[in-house]
């Protein structure tokens, strides 16, 4: 019986799961004025969470001065409707010149839907 369970478990992984699991994206470069930001994204899946894409990258400021309140947005947009799905802000604060910043934020999908993430830098 618990065997039975375990491979019926196995087979609803494999058949429903496949679609909120992606390859990491190419990266992807943002720029508003002195700052840029490069990020990376893909699909997973928690039990906690359901699916969502993991969103991951740094920021740097490429400037001479420091840059106060930085915010990167992210939005999380349907490919076959165009509609977006989830939106974060990343809340990045003062950046001296020449420093950068890691960050990592998770939007919020459904499992067969195919998403792209789009991001803007807000200052």
């Amino acid at each position: 019986m618990k065997q039975t369970a375990i491979v019926f478990l196995l087979l609803i992984a494999v058949v429903f799961l496949p679609g909120c699991t992606s390859d990491t994206t190419a990266g992807q470069e943002m720029v508003q004025n002195t700052i840029r930001a490069h990020y990376e994204y893909h699909g997973d899946w928690s039990p906690g969470l359901g699916c969502y894409e993991k969103v991951t990258g740094y920021t740097y400021n490429a400037g001479n001065t420091t840059v106060d309140n930085a915010v990167l947005n992210f939005n999380l947009v349907d490919t076959q409707t165009g509609t977006i799905r989830d939106s974060r802000s990343v809340f990045i604060g003062t950046m001296g010149a020449g420093l950068s910043h890691t960050f990592e934020t998770d939007l919020d999908g459904e499992c067969i839907p195919e998403y792209r993430v789009d991001g803007t830098i807000v200052k």
